[in-house]
């Protein structure tokens, strides 16, 4: 079954632009209206919007996991109904995108896809955009309220200082980062919703990275412990401030932490991992999609050096959490304290 669905996956993937004009046009035939509402740009718009679907299917049946897909579905209904467009389109051209697949894939790889998309349809119902807002209630959401608003207000010199006073005050190193963290769940959220634009998101996210340097240069470290870790966002992910955060917590804790960034090739992963003579590898994948590049990183970094331990983590992984081993890893985990417990149990 494992094999009938890589194959499956892999047509999907070579096969993504064609797939997605055919489902493009038979939508748009289907629904002349939408056509007429989205004017010239209607055909761009919804071949974009099915590549998307494609790929996202092909990277979940890669690891024989639907609820990668289904993951990917939920926060597209976020994106319709933030954007004003009817929920119902999505599910059109989820059944339109069944049919495609229905006359394209040979006979015997398209029963897996289907299945795919006939859960999605199943359930879509009860499908609803699960990232939640701040709770004014708990003080680690109000201080990162606060913090967004003094960002967003041109004031990033005072969010700084209202979350570095507050950790001087008495609240945890840990807690202080996750403030951090959760301002950058709910800036998402809210460019999700389209209530923010990306100049805005940028503001925020280059004010929590100046809050973390500050951080980290006055957070006192243990004592070495004579080991070195490697973090990278795999290829195609560009969001490195999870992964720099962890970076950070290893650090404090007595390794010597390299963080790469995001976006970085497999091979130059592997040479770092090298150059280092890393221990251990983090590596932060955001999207389903990017699964791919988290298998090939790990198979290069065992290619040059067996001894290295590979831990991963990250959004994509939210909703399939046990399926690490199938990219290859050692490990998974949630936060950036856990991946200091687990990294530490894994190399010792």
């Amino acid at each position: 079954m494992k094999q009938n669905h890589l194959m499956a996956a892999e047509l999907l993937r070579v096969s993504a632009s064609a797939f997605a004009a055919h489902a493009s046009s038979l939508f748009l035939e289907k629904l002349p209206n939408v056509k007429a509402q989205f004017g010239e740009s209607a055909f761009s718009y919804w071949q974009d919007h099915f590549s998307h679907r494609i790929k996202e299917l092909s990277a979940a049946l890669a690891e024989a996991e639907p609820a990668l897909f289904l993951s990917r579905v939920r926060w597209s209904q976020g994106a319709f109904n933030a954007r004003n467009l009817s929920v119902n389109l999505l599910r059109e051209s989820l059944l339109c995108l069944d049919e495609v697949l229905g006359q394209e894939l040979p006979a015997a790889h398209r029963q897996a896809p289907q299945n795919y998309l006939l859960a999605a349809l199943n359930s879509f119902e009860n499908l609803d955009d699960r990232v939640e807002e701040l709770d004014a209630k708990d003080p680690l959401s109000k201080l990162a309220m606060q913090y967004l608003l003094q960002t967003l207000e041109g004031n990033s010199g005072m969010a700084i200082k209202l979350v570095l006073d507050a950790h001087q005050q008495g609240l945890s190193l840990e807690n202080t980062y996750q403030v951090l963290m959760q301002a950058q769940r709910e800036i998402g959220r809210v460019w999700h919703q389209a209530e923010v634009n990306i100049s805005e998101e940028h503001v925020v996210t280059l004010t929590t990275q100046r809050a973390m340097s500050v951080l980290a240069y006055q957070t006192e470290k243990k004592i070495s412990n004579g080991f070195t870790v490697v973090s990278a966002a795999v290829a195609g992910n560009s969001h490195d401030i999870g992964v720099q955060m962890v970076s950070d917590f290893f650090e404090f804790a007595g390794w010597k932490a390299i963080c790469l960034g995001g976006d970085l090739p497999a091979a130059d992963i592997a040479q770092a991992v090298k150059f280092f003579d890393s221990s251990l590898l983090l590596l932060s994948v955001a999207l389903s999609t990017q699964l791919k590049a988290v298998r090939e990183t790990v198979q290069a970094v065992r290619e040059i050096d067996k001894k290295c331990k590979v831990m991963v983590g990250g959004t994509a992984l939210y909703d399939a959490p046990d399926i690490w081993n199938q990219l290859g890893a050692d490990a998974y985990a949630a936060s950036p304290a856990d991946a200091v417990a687990i990294g530490t149990r894994l190399i010792r």
